[in-house]
């Protein structure tokens, strides 16, 4: 840290040594930023042989950077016998910080709170990052069934209620530009996998003014989400209310397809949108 310092508190200096010196810094601040992706995207632990073949690092390379990082508190080793490093709760917090930058946390909680109590379902907040739906708040105090997706986990966008609502607001060539080539994967057998089918689900959901995710990621759980607006009609989050499928009726299910796009247009309102339907 102290030759980082000094580096930067030198005068200007044309050589040779000091133009080595500063991309030798930025190629290491790039590598940390490099692993901490890694940890986000693969949602696991690693050894340091994982990290190594991931990132197509020499192993003392790979050492001296994930020593540091535990040193500096972002890296946590997690299971000693198998030597597996993870995030620790300082990477957590500091990507939480950056998460209630949104605003969107404190404008949607009241409505999730309510969403909860109304539904008796888990109700979830995401945006989508990285071409997946990141959780990033959830009320469940009254579910009476407990989703198990958790606040910093990422889904796929095209298997979830609460990333098909986030998905459907583009354009269809942008859906596809999104998700990419398909197949997609087909968490369950009830997944849609081909663009056809995933277009034609898109076009009942604008249709309707929700998303429905029924046991598409999950082999029990019914769910129903709806994309969030800003005051320029941007797509910026999504909110989805999950239930057990066995604890539904058809007209509890409209029910809270009904809360779900209530709630949306009340969340969107104090954004700034001003259109009368979110889709």
């Amino acid at each position: 840290m102290n030759d980082f310092f000094n580096y930067f508190a030198q005068p200007e200096d044309d050589s040779s040594n000091a133009s080595a010196k500063s991309q030798k810094l930025v190629k290491s601040v790039s590598r940390t930023i490099d692993l901490l992706i890694l940890f986000a995207d693969t949602r696991r632990y690693l050894t340091l042989q994982d990290i190594c073949d991931m990132m197509d690092l020499p192993k003392s390379s790979a050492f001296d950077l994930v020593n540091t990082m535990v040193a500096k508190g972002m890296l946590e080793m997690k299971d000693k016998s198998r030597k597996t490093y993870g995030l620790s709760l300082l990477a957590f917090n500091i990507g939480s910080a950056a998460v209630a930058d949104l605003g969107v946390i404190d404008v949607a909680r009241p409505y999730l709170q309510a969403l909860n109590r109304e539904t008796g379902g888990t109700v979830f907040l995401g945006v989508e990052n990285r071409g997946k739906i990141l959780y990033i708040d959830r009320a469940e105090d009254l579910s009476l069934v407990k989703a198990d997706a958790k606040v910093g986990s990422s889904r796929d966008l095209h298997s979830t209620s609460l990333g098909k609502a986030m998905l459907y607001a583009y354009t269809d060539d942008q859906i596809l530009k999104i998700l990419g080539p398909e197949p997609y994967p087909a968490n369950t057998p009830l997944t849609k996998t081909t663009a056809l089918a995933v277009l034609q689900d898109a076009r009942q959901s604008r249709e309707r003014g929700y998303a429905i995710d029924d046991r598409e990621d999950g082999p029990y759980m019914y769910c129903v989400g709806s994309v969030l607006r800003n005051h320029r009609n941007e797509p910026v989050a999504s909110i989805s209310v999950s239930s057990h499928i066995n604890m539904l009726t058809d007209q509890k299910k409209s029910f809270v397809a009904a809360k779900v796009k209530d709630a949306a247009l009340m969340i969107s309102r104090q954004l700034g949108f001003h259109g009368q339907v979110l889709y």
